[in-house]
This record gives structure tokens, C-alpha cells and sequence, in this order.
């Protein structure tokens, strides 16, 4: 079959069509598979979206003013309604245009119809944000990028930036609320933070930090950690809230905890740029120093200056402080204390008030044997003035206590030998204070208005003195093991300062009273009797352990009482020592005798013997006088306790004269033998006898006077002249009353009643009158009419006898004016009475005794 040309043309044209139409068909089906295809993939992937965006920002506006704004470098908008957002940035203005925070990140969703923002990974936060410095920066800003990291030019100098880091973070659009239960971790001024969850409110811009609250940094080159179990951040109110927060400072060098603030509740104040201006804690407040002393109260308050350092503060509502070392231990307490700091804050200035009580403990080393000295102080107020050495530690410069002020110090004696008890009164004390070693010492108190001074020696004798005011100066003691040390510096055994205090010397002015209690002694019934001092001023020497007194000195121990211009006492001993106008008094408990009365120039008083030394100068004798019986001689020796007189010269081979004048109620009974009954003294006449001698012993207890060293004897009935003469006295005989009898004296007379006319009447002190005396050694004596010689004479009173002796080779001899001269073995006369009774013994001396009496007769 034949195909023409023109067949064939149409076939091939008519192929060729079927074939672009076919192959047409196929790309159409294929186009329609491809398109299928990628319209269903979203779905098979689980994501629908509807639009993607680039540069997709929002923003909110009250009141015309723009409260936050959303941008993202891309938005992937789903058919959920939700959108994706790529490199966000969140910026929050608040409803006062004050701040500018930004919320940042790569990943967010957005679900526009709850209005709730989700950050997807990490997201940061710029609280304070900085601002933009140029175009660029702001690209930056908007796009989301962190400006933290590049650098201070972008920062705002007068804010400080506050970055934070956190992931699961969801911002309430509606609330303007962001938060997260996440771990947070932030910085700031060169702290870094941590933090469990958190809350930030952009409408009042306040960020509230959960819980595991932690800072730590750098604080003027000091390590600080500060831990909070919850904190809120409230700009607005420029202040910070934290809950159980605890601050600790460590040390520059790194050695341990430096110092520590801890609270159950604080509020921060802050200043504009973030900087803390004042803190306010309340709650189991406690702070602790550098040394481990810790201070607590219910409520503290600081302010801080423009470098965070603290300027003042305050703890109320009855603050303790207490420390607790192997060499240290102190405690105390007041109402209320306040401090002030200098430009470094340190410490300058502490007052305290509302009965204030410290207490004190401080030993060299920790050896078991070591004492504990102790310093006490209580008052109504104290001021300290504070000072810091090269090394930042702080010292106490001075102090002052006001308000009944009392300090006690307690410190080892210089001699090891016991503990010594120092206490100072005041209304106002100021004290002053030394550094030595590493510890803070007393270098002086000075006291006004009602001042005291109480001592306690290591025997337990106890002086007590008030005046109108006081100056103590004190020296550190160091005992341990190089003993002692009162110079002020550190031992070479390693003592660092930490010792005790002692008064060194003290002086107390103004109508002083002293008063010292001696220690009870074994065997004792009573209770010591206390003994008081007056003086217008008292010098206290603590290295000597002596005291001083002037002005019009007055020592009394209840029953006996001394005056001088100046008494120096010991405390040791209680011995004392009187100059200037010496004069004293002397009574017997439960007596109604007159005391006995000395005056002297100087005296010297021995307190356990109770023995007193009174000395005269030339030309005036110590006087002692008890009623008109009285001794004068350059040294008077009272024995108060044996109730003994010794009267003698100054010195060895020194001039001596010692005047005594006895008097006595005269004799009592009528003279035997004399002549008409005449008695040898007249009734009821004062008897007065007058001696000279060298020396004299007088016993009270005996009654009876020795005198020594060539004695002279006068009376209104003549002289006697001797070696030695002893004088026995008997107490005042007595006419009881009608109302009972009196007591019992030494002799057994009744003395100490009232006679019939209500007169006091006793023997007293060398009192009553003369019983008996005894000379002996070269008797010369003279009567009127009448002289007498004789080796010895004793003259009885009741009988107004006389007996005169001599020896073998010496008789006695009586010359008589008119009777002439009588010479015998002893001779017996009577005052007043012409006659002498002559006894001679054999000339052999031996065997029978021949007396013979011879009268001789007046021829007128």
C-alpha cells in the first residue's frame, strides 16, 4: 500500500500533538502530585502553618504609652493560632516610662489567643537594661542580641544592669507577668547570683527570686556570700526584701570568716543607681565580728554610703553580745546599741543604753592552771570611742559609762599569791584605753559625782572609799608562764596582751569615806569591826598596796577614833601611819568609862596587835589623858587590846622626861595610929600625884603603873624621890544608887554606877585612886617639917602608912624639924602626924629580932 508524502506529514504531525499532549498531562498530574505533596507535608510533619514573617514586631500601649514590645528577627505563624518566633526581644517599659527591661532569646512560642509567651531553651533578662548607644546598637537591641556582653559603653552609668539567665520562662501578655520554676543565675556589679524559680511583674517591675537564693562576688576586694531562702527585687520602691538572709564578709587575706549579718527578715533600701542606702532586718538579727563575738537582737538597722560601706547603725529591742574562746570569753547585754563608721567603715563610735552590763574573761594560755582575769562593767549608758591600727583592726580608744556606772577588774597579784577584786563607782566613768600585744587595755578611769573605790586583797580584806570624784590609772598583769609582768610589754614566753588589769595608783577627792572590813580569824566569836576613814582626799598606791589621806583625817573602828592632818594605812595589814595634829580616842566596848584621850604630833598604829605609837617633838610631848589622870613623854606605846601603856624617850640615850599625874577620889577610911583620929588624907579630897620618870609600864588589867630611869613622885603631901616606883591604883570606891549596884572593877571595887547625886563615877584608864606604891633605889623623900632617906618606901593608902627600910650599911632615916633625926632598921609614919614608930632589928642580923619603939614628944 502506498502512502503518499503528504499522509506521512499528517501523521507526524498528528504524533507529535498526542505526544505534547501527553507529556503536557503527565507535568500537569505531576504538578498536581508535587503540590498534593507539599501541602500535605506540614500536616504528616504535626505543623500547620499558615504565614512566616520576617522582622515581626507588637507592641502595647496604654494611654498612649507603650508598655512592652515584642520583636523577633522571623515569626512562624501556625494554623493552631500559635506562632514561633526566632531571635526574640521583649523589651517592658512599665506603666511610668522609668525602666527599660528586656527578655531575650532564640527560641520563643507565642499563643496569641491565651497571650502567653513561652520561651523554648535559655533565656536571658537585663533588668535596668542598658541603652542604646547608636544605630547599630538598636538594630541589635531589636533583633535581640545581648548587649550584656559587649561591653560598659553601652551601659547607662547612672543605672547598674542586672543580667539573669534562666530557661522555661512564660510571659503572661494579658498579667505582664514573666516567671519560671527553674534554676536562675544572675549578675550584677560584679556579683553573680543564683536562685530557684522566679517571678518578675513588668507592670510594677518587681522580680521576686524563689527560693536557694545565693550572691556571691567581690566587695572592696573582700570575698562576700550572701544567702537568702527568698528575695524580691522592688524597683519601684527602690528596696530589696529578703527572707532568712545571711551576709558573711571574708577576710582580705582569705584566713577564715571575716564578719557575718544574719536575719529572719530584711529590707534593703536603695539608692537610684542600685547601690544599697539603708538595711532594716528584724528577727533573730545577729552579726559577728572578725574575733568570733557575736552580737543579737530582735531588730538591727545600717545605712550605707555611696561605695556600700557602711556608715551607721543601730540593733534594738535588747541586743546580747557573747564570745566564746579558749583565751577570750566575754558576754553583754544593753537596750539598745548604735555605731558609727568612718569614710572606710570601720567602727568610730558605739553607744549603748538601757542597763548596760559587759563581762569579760581573759587568760595568757589555755593551761589548765592559768587564771582568769575579769573585767565588769554595768551602767545606764556607755560610749566607746573606736580606732583602727595599720592591719584593719579595730581598737577601743575610750570609753564613758554614765548612769551609776560600776567597773569591776579582777586580776592576778603581782606576787602570784591569790586573785585581787578592784571595783570603780560613778555616775560618770571615763576610761582610757592602750593597745598591748593584741589586746585592749585600761590605762586610766577617772569617776564624778559619788564615786567608789572597792579593793579586795588576796587575804580578803575588804576597803571601800566614796568621794565627790576619782582618777585610776591601771598596768596590765600577765601571769602565766613567765610569771608576773606590770611593765606593759608583750612576755617573752609568748603572751600576746591577753591579760588582766590592775590599779596602779588611785586618786579619790571630795569628802572621802573609807571603810575596811578585816577578815574573820579563826576562833573569832564576833564579826570583824568594820573600820572608817574621813578625808578630803585619798592617794592609793597599787604597787605598794598603800593608801594615803589628807585633809582632816578621821579613822574610828566603832569604839575608838584618831584625827590627823595625814593617815597612810596599809592594805595588806591594815597598819597605819598618822603625821600633823595627831589626835585620838579610845573606849571599851559596852564601858561607860571616859575614853581615853592622846595627842601627839605623829602616830604609828599596828592593826592586828592593835598596838598604837604616839610620838611628840621637842618641846611638845605626846600627851594620853583619861579624866584628869593623864601621861606626857616623847613616845606614848598604847596597847589598845591588853589595855597597856609604855611612856619612854625617842631613841636610845635620847633626853627623856615622862610627866604622868595621877588622880584619884582620895582615901576612904580614917588613918590608924595618927594623931586625934586626924586621917592621913582628908575624906573626899581629890588625890593628885604627880611623876617624873625616864620611863613607864602601865597594866589597866593590873593596875599598876611602873616607873623607871630615876622617877620623882609629888602630891600635896610632899615629894618622893627614887629609882623605881611602882603605883598600884584601885578603881574609885563608889556610893551606889538607890536603884541598884554598879559593875565590878579590876580591884573588886563597884565602879561605873551613878553616885547619890547622879554623878558618873568609874575607875577608868589609870583612874581611881592611888592603893599602894613602891619605891626603891635611893629614896629621898620630903614632907613638910620632915626628910627622909632610904634604900626603900611603900606607902599604903587605906592607912595612910608609910614604911621606910634601907640596908645594913645604909639605914633609913627620917629629919624631922622639930623632933629631930630618927635612924632605924625600918621606919613607919604617918602624913600629918609628928609620930615615927622605929623597929631595929640585932646587930648580927641573925637570930632574935629586938624592936624597939621610941615616941617622941612635941614640946609645943
Amino acid at each position: 500500500m502506498s502512502v503518499s508524502v503528504e499522509r506521512l506529514r499528517v501523521w507526524l504531525l498528528a504524533g507529535a500533538g498526542l505526544l505534547l499532549m501527553v507529556i503536557a498531562a503527565f507535568l500537569g498530574y505531576a504538578h498536581y502530585r508535587a503540590h498534593r505533596f507539599l501541602r500535605d507535608l506540614p500536616k504528616k510533619l504535626g505543623v500547620d502553618v499558615r504565614r512566616e514573617t520576617n522582622g515581626f514586631t507588637y507592641s502595647q500601649s496604654l494611654q498612649g504609652k507603650t508598655i512592652y514590645t515584642i520583636h523577633a528577627a522571623k515569626a512562624v505563624e501556625r494554623s493552631d493560632g500559635k506562632v514561633a518566633l526566632h531571635d526574640v526581644g521583649i523589651v517592658l517599659y512599665g506603666r511610668k516610662q522609668d525602666r527599660a527591661d528586656r527578655i531575650y532569646g532564640n527560641e520563643f512560642e507565642y499563643d496569641q489567643g491565651a497571650g502567653v509567651i513561652r520561651a523554648v531553651g535559655e533565656v536571658h533578662i537585663d533588668l535596668q537594661a542598658p541603652a542604646a548607644a547608636d544605630a547599630n546598637a538598636k538594630m541589635d537591641y531589636a533583633a535581640g542580641k545581648d548587649l550584656h556582653k559587649r561591653g560598659a559603653e553601652h551601659e547607662n552609668k547612672d543605672e547598674r544592669l542586672i543580667h539573669v539567665t534562666t530557661s522555661g520562662l512564660v510571659f503572661l501578655q494579658k498579667l505582664g507577668v514573666a516567671a519560671t520554676d527553674n534554676d536562675i543565675e544572675f549578675e550584677s556589679g560584679g556579683l553573680t547570683g543564683h536562685a530557684i524559680g522566679a517571678d518578675y511583674n513588668s507592670d510594677s517591675g518587681v522580680v521576686v527570686l524563689h527560693s536557694a537564693v545565693r550572691v556571691n562576688g567581690l566587695e572592696h576586694d573582700k570575698p562576700i556570700v550572701l544567702t537568702a531562702s527568698r528575695a524580691e527585687l522592688d524597683r519601684p520602691n527602690e528596696r530589696v526584701l529578703l527572707t532568712q538572709a545571711k551576709y558573711i564578709a571574708v577576710g582580705a587575706a582569705g584566713g577564715g570568716q571575716g564578719q557575718t549579718a544574719a536575719a529572719q527578715h530584711v529590707v534593703m533600701h536603695l539608692r537610684p543607681d542600685g547601690s544599697a542606702e539603708r538595711v532594716e532586718a528584724e528577727g533573730d538579727v545577729t552579726l559577728v565580728n572578725g574575733a568570733g563575738g557575736t552580737v543579737t537582737g530582735p531588730r538591727g538597722e545600717m545605712t550605707m554610703n555611696a561605695q556600700n560601706q557602711v556608715q551607721s547603725g543601730v540593733m534594738s529591742g535588747g541586743l546580747k553580745y557573747f564570745l566564746d574562746d579558749a583565751l577570750r570569753k566575754a558576754q553583754g547585754e544593753a537596750a539598745e546599741g548604735r555605731v558609727v563608721f568612718d569614710k572606710a567603715g570601720h567602727p568610730e563610735h558605739v553607744v549603748m543604753t538601757g542597763a548596760v552590763h559587759l563581762h569579760e574573761k581573759v587568760r595568757a594560755s589555755d593551761a589548765a592552771t592559768e587564771p582568769w582575769s575579769e573585767r565588769e562593767l554595768n551602767a545606764g549608758a556607755l560610749e566607746l570611742a573606736m580606732d583602727t591600727d595599720k592591719t584593719g583592726t579595730t581598737l577601743v580608744r575610750d570609753a564613758k559609762a554614765t548612769g551609776d556606772a560600776w567597773l569591776k577588774v579582777l586580776s592576778p597579784d603581782a606576787k602570784g599569791s591569790g586573785m585581787v577584786s578592784s571595783a570603780l563607782a560613778g555616775q560618770v566613768l571615763t576610761a582610757h584605753f592602750v593597745r598591748v600585744g593584741n589586746a585592749d587595755h585600761i590605762a586610766d578611769v577617772h569617776g564624778d559625782g559619788h564615786t567608789t573605790i572597792r579593793r579586795v586583797s588576796t587575804t580578803g580584806v575588804v576597803n571601800t572609799s566614796l568621794g565627790d570624784s576619782l582618777v585610776a590609772h591601771f598596768h596590765p598583769v600577765m601571769a602565766g608562764a613567765g610569771g608576773a609582768n606590770l611593765t606593759g610589754k608583750v612576755s617573752q614566753h609568748g603572751n600576746d596582751g591577753q591579760a588582766g588589769d590592775a590599779i596602779s595608783n588611785a586618786t579619790e577627792q571630795g569628802h572621802v569615806v573609807m571603810t575596811q572590813v578585816p577578815v574573820k580569824k579563826p576562833g573569832d566569836a564576833a564579826a570583824p569591826v568594820e573600820e572608817r576613814v574621813t578625808a578630803e582626799r585619798a592617794i592609793y598606791d597599787g604597787a605598794l598596796e598603800r593608801t594615803t589621806l589628807t585633809g582632816d583625817v578621821q579613822v574610828s573602828d566603832g569604839t575608838s577614833v584618831l584625827w590627823a592632818d595625814r593617815v597612810v594605812t596599809e592594805q595588806q595589814t591594815g597598819d597605819a601611819t598618822a603625821d600633823g595634829s595627831v589626835k585620838a580616842s579610845y573606849g571599851q566596848p559596852g564601858s561607860t568609862d571616859e575614853p581615853v584621850h592622846v595627842l601627839a604630833a605623829r602616830a604609828e598604829m599596828k592593826h592586828d596587835s592593835q598596838v598604837a605609837k604616839f610620838y611628840g617633838v621637842p618641846g611638845k610631848p605626846a600627851r594620853l589623858w583619861q579624866g584628869a589622870s593623864q601621861v606626857d613623854a616623847p613616845v606614848l606605846e598604847f596597847e589598845q587590846k591588853q589595855r597597856r601603856l609604855l611612856a619612854h624617850g625617842e631613841g636610845q640615850g635620847a633626853p627623856t622626861a615622862v610627866h604622868t599625874v595621877l588622880v584619884g577620889g582620895g582615901a576612904a577610911t580614917k588613918a590608924s595610929g595618927s594623931k586625934a583620929g586626924r586621917p592621913s588624907g582628908a575624906s573626899g579630897k581629890t588625890d593628885v600625884v604627880r611623876v617624873v620618870s625616864r620611863e613607864l609600864v602601865y597594866s589597866d588589867e593590873a593596875r599598876r603603873a611602873d616607873f623607871t630611869g630615876g622617877v620623882q613622885v609629888e602630891s600635896a603631901d610632899g615629894s618622893l624621890r627614887g629609882q623605881q616606883v611602882v603605883v598600884y591604883l584601885q578603881a574609885a570606891a563608889v556610893k551606889t544608887s538607890q536603884t541598884g549596884g554598879g559593875r565590878v572593877g579590876a580591884s573588886g571595887a563597884v565602879v561605873g554606877e551613878k553616885n547619890a547625886t547622879g554623878g558618873a563615877v568609874g575607875g577608868g584608864f589609870m583612874g581611881g585612886s592611888v592603893e599602894r606604891i613602891v619605891a626603891s633605889g635611893h629614896i629621898e623623900m620630903q614632907q613638910p617639917g620632915r626628910r627622909a632617906t632610904g634604900e626603900q618606901l611603900v606607902y599604903t593608902a587605906s592607912d595612910g602608912m608609910f614604911v621606910l627600910t634601907g640596908t645594913a650599911a645604909v639605914l633609913p632615916k627620917v629629919v624631922d624639924d622639930l623632933q629631930g633625926t630618927v635612924v632605924g632598921t625600918s621606919l613607919r609614919f604617918h602624913v600629918g602626924d609628928e609620930n615615927v614608930v622605929v623597929s631595929n632589928g640585932g646587930e648580927s642580923g641573925a637570930g632574935q629580932r629586938v624592936r624597939t619603939e621610941t615616941r617622941v614628944k612635941n614640946k609645943q
